[in-house]
């Protein structure tokens, strides 16, 4: 498995970026993360969708659908799509820590 060096610790990926381990994830694991897609420095937007979508994975166990971020951060589509513009929905899990999709 490949790994990611944040600070003084590794952290556990699989070979297309995803964290291994939920709570592993902390701000700095977003931003190495960020930097490795091309999306860094993240901005308030990008924290906004990231922490929502980290809250309800924890609650509900699966990654919100496009529409209930949207809804819940009054964020347009463009925008939303210009934050994170290579497959949206996985470049977001992806950087909050969430486990790849199998949809």
């Amino acid at each position: 498995m490949p790994d990611i060096e944040v600070g003084d610790r590794t952290v556990r990926v699989d070979n297309f970026g995803f964290m291994l381990e939920f709570k592993d994830w902390t701000k700095e694991v977003a931003e190495a993360l960020a930097k490795l897609s091309s999306l860094y420095p993240l901005t308030e937007d990008h924290w906004q969708v990231i922490m929502y979508v980290r809250a309800y994975y924890e609650e509900h166990h699966t990654a919100p659908m496009l529409r209930a971020v949207l809804k819940r951060t009054k964020l347009k589509e463009s925008r939303l799509r210009t934050l994170f513009p290579r497959s949206c929905r996985e470049c977001i899990c992806m950087i909050a820590g969430l486990p790849k999709g199998t949809g």
